[in-house]
């Protein structure tokens, strides 16, 4: 019975998160209608934070509670959630273009911070100054997208600013729209919030009740489960044949929770990495990384032999994940 509950409850959230995205994005769409020469970055920042928003708030109330190895779960999980889930069935439905500006934007960031992250945990911790440290490289990683931008054309600035409405058009769930302004801002961060302390509240009591490993629980349903509005978002985009949205939500996705959201943590409360995530966890995000990365590059298409590969790779990963807590 209480399982039910739990579920029940998982479910709600997992709404919540959703309708409260899908008001907060709409709002900012207005903003991205206005955007100026360098406003474009900045909407393409609001992206990336838009669609990394629940983990954020999932990750921080849970680090909060002391549950530190399901914050770890979720931003390790949505990372590969983001590539294998959100890239790899995209380029299933339909191949992803990708252009030589998101390569150079995002595509070199993506690779980086994950060696980074790998180099600065084989410690065997994070501590509050190297979290500091990656969220200032992250202003580091806003400096280069500003600087991309000031070379573009005008008519590919605006290329851009039709991207930025289109993705924060199609993040969160259809149903339930009203009209973008103040109230939808409001009504968004409200029930984002209420719907991210929800959820993050039955990750623990999952974790406590039925004694299910804390990081398998953030790995597998704190990662997937509030990045159902995106995967939907990203699998309406490649419907489109706009598939370069979800390779840049993925790739703008990771770069913030690995710097962000991990950065943040970090900084709440030092990181202590288990062997496990030093042999394993960390070198399997590397890999998968790379492996994006180097399909991104190759031809600028992630085909669709390429997508199941990375789908391929996060369901091993998965697997290995469960099998190594066992």
């Amino acid at each position: 019975m209480d399982m039910i509950y739990s579920v029940a409850l998982i479910f709600v959230s997992i709404l919540l998160i959703g309708k409260g995205s899908d008001w907060l994005t709409d709002s900012l769409i207005p903003i991205a209608k206005r955007l100026g020469v360098s406003g474009v970055s900045i909407g393409l920042i609001l992206v990336s934070v838009a669609v990394s928003l629940p983990e954020i708030l999932i990750a921080v109330y849970t680090t909060l509670k002391g549950f530190s190895d399901i914050t770890l779960g979720v931003i390790l999980g949505s990372i590969f959630v983001n590539i294998g889930l959100m890239t790899g069935l995209s380029a299933i439905i339909r191949p992803l273009k990708v252009t030589k500006n998101l390569i150079l934007r995002d595509g070199v960031f993506s690779l980086i911070v994950p060696i980074l992250v790998l180099a600065v945990g084989m410690q065997g911790k994070i501590t509050r100054a190297e979290g500091f440290a990656f969220v200032l490289l992250f202003v580091t990683y806003m400096i280069n997208v500003f600087l991309q931008e000031k070379q573009k054309t005008s008519e590919e600035r605006s290329q851009d600013v039709r991207e930025v409405e289109v993705s924060l058009d199609l993040l969160g769930f259809d149903i339930g729209k009203i009209k973008s302004g103040w109230i939808s801002f409001t009504l968004g961060v409200g029930v984002l919030l209420a719907g991210a302390q929800i959820f993050g509240s039955q990750l623990i009591d999952i974790a406590e009740g039925f004694q299910i490993n804390q990081l398998i629980i953030g790995f597998t349903l704190g990662a997937i489960g509030p990045s159902i509005p995106n995967i939907m978002a990203a699998y309406k985009a490649a419907k489109r044949d706009m598939g370069e949205i979800a390779v840049s939500e993925t790739l703008g996705s990771n770069i913030f929770t690995l710097l962000v959201t991990l950065g943040v943590t970090a900084m709440i409360a030092p990181i202590t990495l288990s062997a496990q995530w030093i042999t394993f966890d960390l070198p399997a995000l590397l890999l998968l990384s790379g492996m994006l990365f180097i399909f991104t590059i190759t031809k600028r298409v992630i085909s669709r032999l390429e997508g199941s590969l990375l789908l391929f790779g996060y369901l091993v990963i998965v697997t290995m994940q469960v099998l190594l807590a066992l």
